[in-house]
């Protein structure tokens, strides 16, 4: 049993008397029934209506000095009756006006505040209108004149504010009863006022809350101190922490940010005894940040770094902070008067809860020993989200990546930047080129990125071979911006070849895996070739020669060709798994580089896996293993994770070497910014040893190691 507390006017106390009973109707279902002057333990109490059976009350509060207010709501039509602990049931008198509720709520008018607190829980009555309207009347009737009432201080759009208040607890309003959190600095965010409202307090008086003004914007209090922030910009920033993530304050904090960053700092003089700068502090968009900078300091002053926002200070555990090389910082600064700088002067370190809401701007402080601080102000923090994953990739020198780093720091703020890329919509449009051919024994789908050189050759090589000539072949475009080039171009080529096309479109880059996924979803055949659009026929019936291993054996889940060099020589010859450096599983081909007719490539036979490049499945497997997994980034190792999940499903995966086609090798990829020239490769293989080193050590036991050649795939 809750207890209020004891009322601070003593001429309100009541002299013990008879045991009196003052029930009042709050609402059509809502009963409140003082009790007063009852000594000794209260109980249980229950109430009923009619003769339907009893039920407890949803709250009993103590009042001092002796006596309890009852809160009920009623479960059905006739009289009430109450019972208190092991007494026979009384009925209830008619509730008495609203007059006499509010006089016997002056000696206690915070019971208002706790009857509020219980309308949104056990009496379910916080959209009850006819409830609401009796504490309105209540709280006007008990909220004292202010001389210096609450008021609004900062505009946040959609018509809320930041009030002033001391204390919060429940805002009743036109809107019904809102929950009101504890100020932050003074000031709590309430949605729009037009007529005013009461704040009830659980340990004082109701207060009256005017109708909303025009105070001052979020946004213009940001301009106005875009220097230094003002004591009002710090206390909103504090307010609206613990709602950060609410869309309408995300809203507020991303503008005001935004449309006031300062220049971007940096300490960068060689004759400097210290000098730094933070070149990226980036969100990750799951609440943490990456950051990436240099510093120069030969005589060791620096004693911490901190990371500062508008909610406040992040502390920067130094066995975070990734010392990486620079050769810019090396060369500026190998003749600085204080010393030459590090091996590795600059830094990668990445905050996983830097806390929650919008940081536009990040601000980095390095420690002196004497107290002393350099303040360095990175540029934007808020990028889209592939843009702020290719910074991070593209942050570290690839020499420079082992596990730790990749584990610890590269790789958690990688993944939530590609988590959060790959949830927005792709977008697809479908372009139908020619009369696409009725049940296709094979649906080709190849996958189409900013290289678009090679369509023609594939095409005509298509188009003379008579069996593909009655497949389907679908298309997908990655990069949305040739949309118009690569229509245009399989008109033509595909009008004068005679061969129909499905054009796949995409609305936004969305990577290898899913511009594959995307064509797969439109396939129509019971079997599926993923083709890269590099891949040219040496001659005629290669995919039937590929079909044909396929149906020798219902346990074959893929088959792969071999496939060339543009000098004739091996690229694949099958897949297979090696250690690399830190022990690490890397993806490598059989006999690589070797002869094109080298006896041994020249066996068909079962192998760890085939690479994606080309690849046939029956579209029964490939829907059984759900397939490419797209959460490596941009392409790599998606192919040998389909492989290896085709194989936990009991399936065999085989290379047939008399189908040969030549691979003009990652002639697409080496064209994404988000892949070459970055730690992307480092990224997938790490990702895929973690997911697969187990399973490819028990696959490796069972393959003899013939024409090894140590190449990565």
């Amino acid at each position: 049993m809750e207890s209020a507390t004891a009322d601070p006017h003593p001429e309100h106390q009541r002299v013990p008397g008879p045991v009196a009973r003052h029930p009042f109707a709050l609402g059509p279902n809502i009963l409140a029934l003082f009790v007063e002057n009852r000594p000794g333990p209260i109980g249980a109490v229950d109430l009923r209506v009619a003769d339907g059976p009893a039920q407890r009350a949803a709250s009993v509060i103590a009042l001092q000095p002796g006596g309890i207010l009852v809160l009920a709501r009623r479960s059905g039509e006739g009289p009430a009756s109450v019972r208190i602990g092991d007494e026979p049931f009384e009925p209830l008198q008619p509730p008495q006006d609203m007059a006499h509720l509010a006089a016997r709520m002056v000696a206690n008018p915070r019971l208002l505040g706790i009857i509020a607190s219980k309308a949104a829980g056990p009496l379910r009555a916080g959209t009850d209108l006819a409830f609401l309207r009796t504490l309105t009347s209540l709280a006007s009737v008990l909220a004292p004149p202010s001389i210096d009432p609450p008021r609004p201080v900062v505009m946040l759009g959609q018509g809320r504010c930041l009030w002033q208040l001391d204390q919060g607890g429940w805002l009743l309003s036109g809107a019904g009863l809102m929950r009101v959190a504890e100020p932050e600095a003074g000031l709590a965010p309430l949605p729009p006022l037009p007529q005013g409202g009461f704040l009830l307090r659980a340990d004082g008086p109701p207060v009256r809350l005017p109708p909303g003004g025009s105070p001052v914007s979020l946004v213009e209090l940001a301009r106005q101190t875009q220097g230094a922030p003002s004591p009002l910009l710090r206390q909103a920033f504090a307010a609206l922490r613990r709602v950060a993530t609410e869309p309408w304050a995300h809203d507020a904090i991303r503008d005001a940010q935004l449309l006031a960053m300062a220049p971007p700092r940096a300490a960068a003089e060689p004759s400097n005894a210290i000098a730094a700068s933070i070149d990226r502090a980036l969100s990750d968009h799951a609440g943490g940040v990456f950051a990436y900078g240099w510093i120069q300091d030969p005589l060791k002053l620096m004693r911490g770094m901190t990371l500062r926002g508008p909610f406040g200070a992040v502390a920067i555990p130094p066995e975070s902070i990734f010392p990486i090389t620079r050769a810019d910082v090396t060369k500026r600064f190998e003749n600085a008067p204080f010393g030459n700088p590090d091996t590795r002067p600059g830094f990668v370190v990445h905050v996983p809860d830097a806390g929650a809401g919008p940081v536009a701007q990040w601000r980095m402080e390095l420690a002196l020993g004497s107290g002393q601080a350099i303040e360095l102000i990175a540029g934007p923090a808020l990028l889209p989200a592939s843009q702020a994953r290719e910074a991070v990739l593209r942050a570290v020198n690839p020499l420079d990546v082992g596990p730790d780093l990749l584990d610890r720091c590269i790789a958690p703020a990688a993944q939530r930047l590609h988590a959060a890329a790959s949830a927005q919509p792709v977008g697809l449009d479908i372009v139908q080129i020619g009369a696409p051919p009725k049940a296709p024994p094979v649906s080709i789908v190849i996958p189409l990125y900013r290289n678009l050189r090679f369509v023609r050759h594939q095409v005509a090589a298509f188009a003379r071979d008579p069996f593909v000539r009655g497949c389907e072949v679908i298309m997908v475009l990655d990069s949305p911006e040739q949309r118009a080039e690569a229509e245009h171009l399989l008109r033509g080529v595909c009008g004068l070849a005679g061969l129909p096309v499905t054009l796949a479109l995409h609305g936004r880059n969305a990577g290898y895996a899913t511009a594959c996924n995307s064509g797969a979803s439109l396939a129509t055949a019971p079997t599926l070739l993923q083709l890269n659009s590099d891949v040219i026929p040496d001659r005629n019936g290669w995919l039937e020669l590929l079909l044909r291993r396929l149906a020798r054996d219902p346990s074959i889940g893929c088959v792969g060709p071999k496939l060339m060099f543009d000098d004739g020589s091996l690229q694949h010859a099958g897949l297979y798994f090696a250690r690399g450096p830190h022990d690490d599983w890397y993806n490598c081909h059989y006999f690589k580089g070797f002869p094109r007719h080298y006896q041994e490539a020249n066996q068909a036979r079962r192998v760890p896996g085939v690479t994606g490049a080309a690849m046939l499945m029956p579209r029964a497997a490939w829907d059984e293993v759900g397939g490419f997994h797209a959460d490596y980034i941009v392409g790599d190792y998606e192919d040998s994770d389909l492989c290896l999940r085709l194989r936990q499903a009991g399936f065999d995966i085989w290379y047939e070497p008399a189908a040969e086609l030549f691979h003009f090798e990652r002639q697409s990829i080496a064209q994404h910014g988000g892949y070459s020239g970055t730690v992307a490769a480092a990224y997938n293989r790490r990702l895929h040893h973690r997911r697969w080193a187990d399973t490819i050590e028990q696959v490796m036991g069972r393959f003899p190691r013939l024409g090894e050649t140590g190449a990565a795939a």
